[in-house]
């Protein structure tokens, strides 16, 4: 149940191109499924395949009327359907006796999903790879469908028409096989594992350094009460000094004083004048 689950929301989550359009567009060809039988459940693949929008097809394939062409004359629509969701353009050319013919559209698409397989395995792909991969006669046909997935949201790149390659940035994702759903859930499994040893590390090395923060901030309090401390021990001592010395100053302010009321009295001059050096009468 849980990898049905798994392989229903990697289908959705893959497609990062055709945004709310394309799953609009393809949950209405699962509820017209629901109604089709048959025939019309083969015709109704065939839409699906020539939608301009829908590039992922494993809600379509997962419907019971879907799965049920599978033994009946339409079973050839089923695997075509499944060619699209998984498959490339080499595989639909060494199966295509036994499948349904394929419109314009359908080749395009088809060719497009291919160069999306390509890019998903290589960050540079050259023209000629694509050339013979996909059975193009020239650099221009390249060139005109890598623009196209461009436009579409694939693939985003850059052409080097000097080198003759295409180097990938980005590509859109495609639909999951179901026999890779275990090997998906195992990757996710160990990346949920790496993520919570990293988030333990991390969060550790965090706790630690909230210690070894609280620990300095301890330190620095020390330190500013030692300060304080010693400002204090200071301003004690002068104010020490300063009542030892306190008498001489009070004396000092005396004689000022009483020398500033000679100098105002006017006996200033007589009493310097004995004190005057000069030559004997």
């Amino acid at each position: 149940m849980i990898h049905r689950w798994c392989f229903r929301l990697t289908s959705r989550l893959s497609w990062r191109g055709g945004g709310p359009a394309a799953m609009s567009a393809l949950d209405s060809m699962c509820l017209l499924a629901k109604s089709a039988k048959g025939a019309a459940a083969a015709h109704l693949i065939a839409q699906t395949l020539d939608h301009p929008e829908i590039y992922v097809f494993g809600e379509l394939i997962d419907c019971p009327n879907v799965q049920a062409l599978a033994g009946t004359p339409s079973a050839p629509s089923l695997e075509l359907l499944r060619l699209f969701a998984y498959g490339t353009w080499s595989d639909y050319k060494a199966a295509a006796a036994q499948l349904p013919p394929l419109s314009a559209a359908q080749t395009s698409k088809l060719k497009k999903l291919s160069l999306v397989s390509l890019a998903s395995h290589g960050r540079e792909i050259s023209y000629d790879v694509i050339m013979r991969e996909l059975e193009l006669t020239s650099v221009r046909a390249v060139e005109d469908l890598l623009i196209e997935c461009f436009y579409g949201g694939l693939l985003h790149g850059r052409l080097d028409q000097k080198a003759s390659r295409l180097e990938v940035t980005q590509c859109a994702g495609r639909d999951v096989h179901p026999s890779e759903v275990s090997a998906l859930c195992d990757t996710l499994a160990a990346w949920h594992k790496n993520s919570t040893l990293l988030m333990a590390s991390v969060w550790g090395k965090l706790e630690r350094y909230q210690q070894q923060a609280e620990a300095a901030r301890r330190a620095q309090a020390d330190l500013d009460a030692q300060v304080e401390a010693a400002k204090s021990a200071i301003r004690a001592q002068h104010e020490v000094g300063g009542d030892h010395f306190g008498g001489g100053g009070d004396f000092d302010v005396g004689m000022d004083f009483e020398e500033d009321k000679i100098r105002k009295s006017g006996r200033s001059k007589n009493k310097l004048a004995p004190l005057a050096v000069g030559p004997r009468k």
